[in-house]
This record gives C-alpha cells, sequence and structure tokens, in this order.
C-alpha cells in the first residue's frame, strides 16, 4: 500500500444560527485554524486516497444590532478556501469504473451520460476528477428576528440544515460521515439534507414553543457551490438533475431535563424541488430526514438517516443514509467514536465509515486530537454485459492540532 501524507489548514467560525455569534452592536471575526497529518493510502485510482497536502481557511465577520422595539438585525459574511481530496473536492466527483457507454452502468439512455446523485453529487463513472484549491461563498446573509421568529435571506443554509439534529463528531473538520475534508476519498455517507448548500434562498424560523420550532426555506436554484457540497456539480460525461424551486420544511425538539441530568434534540427535516435538467430519466426530488441527540453526564450520542428518491424516474434510484456518533468529554478531553453507512441505487454505490479518535484542549485557544479513520465502498465495475461490484478500502492514522482566536 502507497502511504499519503494529508495536511489540511482550516480556518472556519462557528457553525449554528450565524447571527446569535455576534457581539451586540459590534463587528465579530472568528477564526479557526486546523492542521491534519494522515496516513491514509491507496492502491489504485478506485481507491482515491489524498497523494498532497490538503487545506481549507475560512473568515466569518458577523454582527448584531438590536433596536428600541426589540427587533434584532444580524448581518453575516464568510468565505471559504478550500483543497480538498483532489479526486472528491466537496465531497463530489467520480467513483467508480462503470462509464456510460457500458449498457450495464447507469446511464441516461437520452445521451450517454453517467448521472448524478442530487443527495451526494456523486457518479458512478466519468473522468476521475484532480481539482486544485477553490474559494467557496459560505454566507453572505442578512436576518431579522423578533418576537415572531427570525427571518433570513441571502446565501446560507436553509431550515432543513439549521434545526437538524445530528450524531456528534469527534474531531473539528475530518469525520466519518459528511466530512469536510476526506483523506480516505472514500466516505459516501451523507446524511445531511441539503441539496442546495449555500445557495441564495428565504428561511423562516418560528420562535421555539415548549421547546418545538419549525422552519421553511425556499431556493430557487440550486446552483452555489460551497465547501462542503457542489449541488451544481457537472464534469465532461455526467449529467446532474439540475435542481430549481427547492422547499425545505423542519420540526425540531429541544428540552434540557435538569433533574435528570438529561438533554434531547430531535428533528424530522423534508425538502422537495423540481429538476431544470430536461432529460426525461430525471424528475422531481424529495427526501425526509431524521435526527436525535442526547446529553448525559458528559456523554453525547446521536444518529440521523436521510432517504431519498435521488430525483431519478428512469428505475429504482433510491439513497438511503445512517450516521451515528458516541463521544464522552472530561476534564478538556473528548473521546469519541463515529460510524456511517449508505447505500446508492442510482449510481450503485454502497459504502460504511468509521473513525475512533480522542482529542484535548491544550488551551482555550489550541486543540490536539488523534485517531484512526477507515472506509470501505463497493464501487461499480462492468463484468462483460452485466454490472459487478469490487471493494475499495483506505484506512489510517491522522493527527489534528487547532489553533482558534
Amino acid at each position: 500500500m502507497r502511504g499519503t501524507i494529508t495536511l489540511a489548514a482550516v480556518v472556519v467560525g462557528a457553525s449554528g444560527p450565524a447571527f446569535a455569534q455576534a457581539n451586540d452592536g459590534a463587528w465579530a471575526v472568528k477564526a479557526e485554524a486546523t492542521v491534519v497529518v494522515s496516513g491514509v493510502g491507496s492502491d489504485s485510482p478506485l481507491d482515491p486516497a489524498a497523494d498532497e497536502p490538503l487545506g481549507s481557511a475560512l473568515l466569518e465577520i458577523s454582527r448584531s444590532d438590536t433596536f428600541d422595539n426589540g427587533l434584532s438585525l444580524g448581518w453575516l459574511g464568510s468565505f471559504r478556501y478550500e483543497r480538498d481530496n483532489p479526486n472528491r473536492p466537496a465531497f463530489v466527483g467520480a467513483l467508480g469504473g462503470c462509464p456510460a457507454m457500458n449498457p450495464a452502468c447507469p446511464t441516461l439512455t437520452s445521451g450517454a451520460l453517467s448521472p448524478i446523485s442530487p443527495a451526494t453529487g456523486l457518479a458512478a463513472g466519468g473522468a476521475p476528477l484532480d481539482e486544485d484549491g477553490f474559494l467557496a461563498l459560505e454566507a453572505a446573509a442578512v436576518s431579522l428576528a423578533g418576537p415572531w421568529g427570525e427571518g433570513v435571506f441571502g446565501y446560507d443554509v436553509g431550515a432543513a440544515s439549521r434545526l437538524d439534529a445530528r450524531a456528534p463528531t469527534v474531531l473539528n473538520r475530518v469525520s466519518a460521515v459528511s466530512p469536510g475534508l476526506d483523506p480516505t476519498g472514500l466516505g459516501v455517507t451523507r446524511a445531511r439534507n441539503d441539496v442546495t448548500a449555500s445557495s441564495p434562498k428565504a428561511t423562516y424560523l418560528s420562535p421555539r414553543w415548549l421547546g418545538l420550532r419549525l422552519g421553511f426555506s425556499y431556493t430557487p436554484d440550486a446552483d452555489t457551490r460551497s465547501a462542503d457540497f457542489d449541488p451544481a456539480f457537472k464534469a465532461p460525461g455526467l449529467a446532474s438533475a439540475q435542481l430549481e424551486n427547492v422547499w425545505e420544511g423542519a420540526v425540531s425538539f429541544a428540552r434540557q431535563f435538569a433533574e435528570q441530568d438529561l438533554r434531547v434534540r430531535a428533528a424530522v427535516t423534508y425538502s422537495s424541488a423540481d429538476s431544470g435538467a430536461g432529460q426525461p430519466e430525471f424528475g422531481g426530488y424529495e427526501a425526509w430526514g431524521a435526527g436525535l441527540e442526547l446529553e448525559h453526564d458528559g456523554w453525547t450520542g446521536g444518529v440521523r438517516w436521510l432517504a431519498s428518491n435521488n430525483a431519478w424516474l428512469a428505475r429504482n434510484g433510491d439513497y438511503e443514509a445512517w450516521e451515528a456518533g458516541l463521544v464522552k468529554e472530561v476534564d478538556g478531553w473528548r473521546f469519541g467514536v463515529e460510524a456511517g453507512w449508505s447505500k446508492d441505487s442510482l449510481s450503485g454505490l454502497e459504502g460504511k465509515s468509521w473513525l475512533a479518535a480522542v482529542r484535548h484542549d491544550i488551551s482555550h485557544n489550541v486543540t490536539l486530537g488523534v485517531g484512526w479513520t477507515a472506509a470501505d465502498a463497493d464501487v461499480p465495475i462492468p463484468v462483460g454485459l452485466s454490472l459487478g461490484h469490487r471493494n475499495a478500502s483506505n484506512d489510517g492514522l491522522l493527527l489534528e492540532l487547532t489553533v482558534r482566536n
């Protein structure tokens, strides 16, 4: 096995509802840098581990102003430079060796093109990518919040992502599921119900009543790339659903039970969209998601699930994914494991991944983590006139150093 070294530098701002992060009446700038050194290796193009340094940098600027009438106006802007796995930038890419000209492989009969899964951005065939770094607009939005709830307008994530509940992760940037940076190149599990990334949208979030909160978003066109997902991904020989008129809805429940030292968070999400591709194989998109998080005595555990029809009408093209995680925090240490599984009937991809790691806060500004990550994927390949599969597998040790302001 050929060893590789992966170096990732990340500068990120805080996640979650962005406008609550700024100091009232003042601009806030947050930065965070992470370096990840990885020994993950690969043997062939079907095992696309990164073989050169990776990096990421994000700058976030935010502000919140509260008026005499109680309304709060928020501003958020952030850009991220990303140098992900060159074979899998922003999670997307061609994974497998199943060209569209082979009748056994997934194809659009209207053009001998390999379809791209809208849920993951992955295709079963096509030319391998080799992309250098890119700059992505993560957010450029304004919010207005009051007793009636919160409205957000601009480039930002939608309601399904904002109100989602998910499994906890151990490290800062590398993860076994829905990863920001993937040294293995074989992570195919993405249970995040988000097909729009940072595309411009309008979002409404209700106040929280008895632990319940509702949210809705509308995105005219899913055409803006973020560092972690590219809804408009395209490449020679590939065809996408080109989703438009995307609606997202979410119901979130969050409650702290003080006497039991228990915090519960749960969510159900839904998204639907039209296809603007024009090919008869593509149609309306629909996805359901659900998640659960539990916290007790320093332990946090959670699961997240996603099921999608991949906007595919020609035959069964469903996608399903599960994510799970369990972490323990004590005296500045964070121990945990996370794992994921997914199956995509459209591309023929099925895979699983896991990560076991420990992270320690050396100080308020410096965190060090070490872990072992592994990913396996059954990638489609043609066997004569039939469709076969080959198991691809990558694993290795990684070290993560984070510095924040």
